[in-house]
């Protein structure tokens, strides 16, 4: 997950101006076109917004994203909520939250123009943030992870409530307040196989002395030297070694090891932590 502050100026600004640009006065008193598809047309210079400030990691499962269709803009407060009640969970956990979003609603269907903040939600910066579409690897058609398979079930706002979760050496993702509680990281999926395989083996090479450059240059071509960069760097260093060796056999597929190289945000999340296996 990417802890967000959410203080960043230029979009606080953009979206403020926007919807001033969108007030109508003459007998009508109404704002107009303040809607999500009016926002982000053109959605490229809109989505670099979110993309720029995670640093071009996806909000969730914390993959590289870059700024075309593979990544998708998600609502941590879903467009389908429309009621001041349903925002309370959410208020609840995010100052963020509670001091910058109210419902699209309230906009809509002011007959005065309304001092910011709050934003409606539908196109509030402070309830927007980027995600990957949720395909581990690009060559399946399946949307395994993150936005798409939450859609609009409830999680907490993770990436507003820092220190809410930690990854573990064995490469799962835990809810620190509850820690038992598994459910709203089941509904993003980001306990999924491959997830934790990708985690795992980025824990042991960080156990290494190597470079990020150094771990992430192997030519994947050559599979024996795929595979002796795998044994000797990570897996070796790994006091459950015979458990290990199957990254080797998941990594030394070419797509693999690029997906892998996708994350190498927990190379940084590892270093930084350096919890004992």
């Amino acid at each position: 997950m990417i802890y967000l502050t959410k203080t960043n100026q230029t979009a606080i600004d953009h979206v403020s101006e926007f919807i001033d640009s969108n007030w109508r006065e003459e007998g009508v008193n109404r704002y107009q076109n303040i809607g999500y598809g009016d926002i982000k047309n053109p959605v490229a210079p809109f989505r670099l917004l979110f993309i720029s400030e995670q640093n071009y990691k996806c909000c969730y499962c914390c993959r590289h994203i870059v700024n075309n269709q593979t990544t998708e803009l998600e609502h941590i407060i879903p467009r389908t909520r429309s009621q001041i009640d349903q925002f309370e969970p959410y208020y609840i956990l995010s100052d963020i939250l509670r001091t910058n979003v109210i419902p699209q609603s309230v906009f809509t269907t002011a007959t005065a123009q309304l001092n910011k903040p709050p934003f409606p939600h539908h196109i509030a910066y402070q309830n927007i943030v980027a995600s990957c579409n949720g395909r581990t690897f690009e060559s399946s058609d399946n949307f395994t992870c993150c936005n798409r398979v939450r859609k609009d079930d409830f999680i907490p706002p993770f990436n507003l409530m820092e220190g809410s979760i930690e990854y573990l050496p064995d490469g799962t993702i835990v809810y620190m307040p509850e820690i038992t509680n598994r459910e709203y990281l089941d509904i993003l999926n980001l306990n999924k196989g491959v997830l934790i395989n990708v985690r795992r083996l980025w824990y042991l090479f960080a156990q290494s002395e190597l470079t990020l450059d150094a771990i992430k240059n192997v030519d994947a071509s050559d599979s024996d030297a795929l595979t002796a960069h795998l044994v000797v760097n990570a897996v070796s260093t790994s006091p459950t070694i015979d458990d290990d060796m199957k990254l080797v056999e998941l990594f030394t597929v070419e797509s693999a090891w690029d997906t892998f190289k996708g994350y190498d945000y927990f190379w940084d999340y590892y270093r930084a932590n350096n919890a004992a296996a």
